[in-house]
């Protein structure tokens, strides 16, 4: 995921899980899971790595841009 949305230049905020306890439960809190990689923006959620939907939210992203 975070190539992917480098190649594309979408900037990203990336938070480590196994490296940070705040990040750990910040996503535990919005999900009950920590499975990794998730993608939050805006009321978008997407888990794993997805091409077509990050696909989506790269287009998305620009046309809001």
């Amino acid at each position: 995921m975070r190539e992917f949305l480098s190649d594309q230049g979408v900037p990203f905020v990336d938070r480590n899980i196994r490296r940070s306890k705040d990040a750990r439960a910040e996503l535990a809190e919005r999900t009950n899971e920590l499975v990794v990689p998730q993608l939050f923006w805006g009321d978008r959620h997407v888990v794993g790595f997805d091409p077509e939907a990050l696909t989506e939210l790269v287009r998305d992203y620009r046309d809001r841009g």
